[in-house]
C-alpha cells in the first residue's frame, strides 16, 4: 500500500520544479553563474592575497577617488561595516588611504595609491582569464550578444521600476 506522505510530496515537488524553471530560471541561473565566477576568480588570485571583494572595492574606488567610506559601500552595494573590513586590509596593504573629510570629521574619503595600480591589473588579468574559460562554451557572437542583452537588462534596472 502506498504511503500517502510520499504520494503528496512527490507532486509538489514537481510544481516547485515546475515553478522555479518558469518562474524563476534567469535569477538563480545568473545567481550561480555569478557565485561560481567569485569563486573562480578567489581560487585563481589567491596567490596574490585580495578577494573578489576587495577586488571590486578598488575597481569601484580608482573611478570614484576620494569618495566617502559610505558612498563607496552604496555603490558597491555592502553594508558600510562590511567595507570597513575591506579597507583596513587594503590600508594594511598599501594600496588604498583614508583621508579625513573637510567636510565631516566623521567621515573618511578613500584613495588609491600607487602601490595599489599593479595589483589592480593583475586582478583584472585574473578577471578576464577567468570570464573567459565562463564564456568559453559561446561562440564568440553569442559571447558579444549575452554581453549587450547583460548590459541593456543592467542599465533597465537602474531605471525606476514601473509596476
Amino acid at each position: 500500500m502506498p504511503n500517502n506522505l510520499s504520494i503528496n510530496i512527490i507532486p509538489f515537488a514537481y510544481y516547485i520544479k515546475g515553478y522555479l524553471s518558469v518562474h524563476s530560471k534567469f535569477g538563480f541561473l545568473s545567481y550561480e553563474i555569478s557565485h561560481i565566477i567569485r569563486q573562480r576568480f578567489n581560487k585563481a588570485a589567491e596567490p596574490t592575497g585580495f578577494t573578489h571583494a576587495q577586488w571590486r572595492a578598488l575597481v569601484h574606488l580608482s573611478e570614484n577617488q576620494n569618495c566617502r567610506q559610505i558612498d563607496l559601500a552604496e555603490i558597491l552595494e555592502i553594508k558600510p561595516i562590511t567595507l570597513v573590513k575591506q579597507i583596513d586590509l587594503l590600508e594594511e596593504a598599501g594600496l588604498v588611504r583614508r583621508n579625513k573629510d573637510m567636510e565631516d570629521r566623521r567621515a573618511y574619503r578613500l584613495e588609491i595609491t600607487a602601490k595599489a595600480l599593479p595589483i589592480i591589473d593583475q586582478l583584472w588579468k585574473i578577471a578576464d582569464a577567468v570570464e573567459a574559460q565562463v564564456l568559453s562554451a559561446l561562440t564568440r557572437q553569442e559571447q558579444q550578444q549575452i554581453t549587450i542583452l547583460l548590459e541593456r537588462i543592467k542599465s533597465s534596472l537602474s531605471e525606476p521600476t514601473k509596476l
